[in-house]
């Protein structure tokens, strides 16, 4: 089995998912040969606590990996522990961001190389990095030795799947007794450090983090070419493209290497045995709502792609509205590859009969760890349905209600409109017990519709 596991991409910036401004031809192809879910989300949209529920396949109440900074600590359920008591080789490479290295004033950018053994979420073989948002200049950890540190030559996404490609070529081509997970963690289309050290880009009185792609690929695309979703408030255009220009540019440059993946699977006759699962742990919000980002519970925050292939054994060209969750990895791969799923995970088999869930539950705890934005600080819980999205919070900005087929983009928050006084009715008791279900008592900030 094969994760490729992607940052901050949201569901609508590929081709193969409608977006008129980048191709995409190899993740489409993948989609083409798989199952392409229109209706996936991650079930805490930052990070952290994203991935905690992709490796665990449960919930930050259980896991305890609740916000940025939380870490996945040794004793908690992961994937690498039930593949590995199956027999499996497990191996990572890339992005980690569970093992809190932080220094006093957040992300020590560029260096955070270092996850203790112990934090590694029982992962075998290990060439992973804590954060690093440095495309230049990123480093990892491996073995058991904290120095020196190795140095990832080149920019961060070609080279790390440059490694991952000539790992499976010597260690499971090589010794094919055992099969193998292996994870991709690439930080694309992250934001983070060019070349040059710039981190941030100045457009008019309007500021966006950097999103660095070699130059061939960020000459590609011209910001005042490019079609914006419209949710993004005019006054915020020009800053939306150029922060887009240089996202697509990541996007273009990561499905390249997509290509250099599925080629390899082909050419060593792996790709037909070969599970192989595209996901991102969050969205970004690229301007809409005049925000960039994530950590909010528009579509374009929490909505990712999820794609599944699997030759013979899955259906291919399919795309399912089915509603999937970041916390479905775990049991879905798992019972593909007919490993025992164990019972306190709060995912489902997405290809069970009874896959069929009427909404899946977004947490916000805060970012309490190193924070001191009172915005930030808030917490909300959250449902997204096929028709709607319903959102309650500590804050009365929180309390929001969408009703997505009529309004796509999300632009009118009909939480007090009473045409929808049914439909909130049904919706809050559908997202109190969701709350439950995630193991979690019902704060009293959600149950207060007063």
């Amino acid at each position: 089995m094969l994760w490729i596991f992607v940052d901050q991409l949201r569901y609508h910036s590929l081709s193969c998912n409608g977006d008129p401004n980048v191709s995409t031809p190899n993740i489409d192809r993948l989609a083409s040969e798989g199952v392409n879910f229109s209706n996936a989300y991650s079930t805490c949209p930052v990070c952290t606590p994203a991935r905690a529920s992709v490796i665990t396949g449960q919930y930050g109440t259980v896991n305890n990996v609740k916000v940025l900074g939380d870490i996945l600590l040794p004793d908690q359920l992961s994937i690498a522990k039930a593949f590995n008591d199956s027999g499996y080789k497990t191996s990572y490479y890339g992005k980690w961001h569970m093992a809190s290295t932080q220094n006093a004033v957040g992300h020590n950018e560029g260096i955070d190389f270092w996850v203790h053994p112990a934090l590694r979420g029982g992962f075998q073989d290990w060439f992973a990095f804590e954060i690093s948002n440095n495309f230049y200049k990123s480093t990892y950890s491996t073995g058991d030795k904290m120095w020196p540190p190795t140095v990832v030559e080149g920019y961060q996404t070609d080279t790390l799947t440059d490694l991952s490609l000539k790992y499976l070529k010597d260690n499971c081509l090589k010794n094919s007794e055992k099969p193998f997970f292996h994870v991709l963690s690439l930080e694309t289309p992250h934001h983070g450090k060019d070349q040059f050290g710039n981190t941030t880009v100045k457009v008019g009185e309007y500021e966006h983090t950097r999103h660095p792609a070699p130059k061939e690929y960020e000459d590609m695309f011209k910001p005042d070419e490019l079609v914006l979703r419209e949710n993004v408030p005019e006054d915020f255009a020009d800053v939306a493209r150029s922060q887009n220009s240089e996202y697509y540019a990541q996007i273009a440059n990561l499905d390249m290497n997509i290509g250099k993946i599925l080629n390899f699977l082909d050419d060593n006759k792996l790709a037909d045995n070969t599970l192989v699962c595209f996901f991102s742990d969050h969205g970004e919000m690229g301007g809409s709502h005049h925000q960039f980002q994530k950590a909010c519970f528009y579509d374009e925050s929490i909505k990712i792609p999820f794609i599944m292939r699997l030759p013979d054994s899955i259906p291919s060209g399919i795309v399912t509205d089915k509603i999937a969750g970041s916390i479905d990895l775990f049991p879905t791969t798992a019972s593909i590859c007919k490993i025992p799923v164990p019972d306190s995970v709060h995912g489902i088999n997405l290809f069970s009969k009874d896959s069929n869930r009427d909404s899946i539950l977004i947490q916000w705890h805060g970012n309490f760890r190193y924070s001191d934005d009172e915005k930030g600080e808030a917490e909300w819980r959250c449902i997204r349905t096929k028709k709607y999205t319903y959102s309650r919070g500590m804050k009365d900005y929180f309390n929001q209600l969408y009703d997505n087929e009529s309004d796509p983009y999300q632009k009118t928050n009909v939480f007090n409109n009473p045409e929808y006084i049914n439909a909130k009715e049904k919706l809050q008791k559908m997202l109190e017990q969701d709350i439950l279900s995630s193991g979690e008592e019902i704060p009293e900030w959600v149950a207060d519709l007063a």
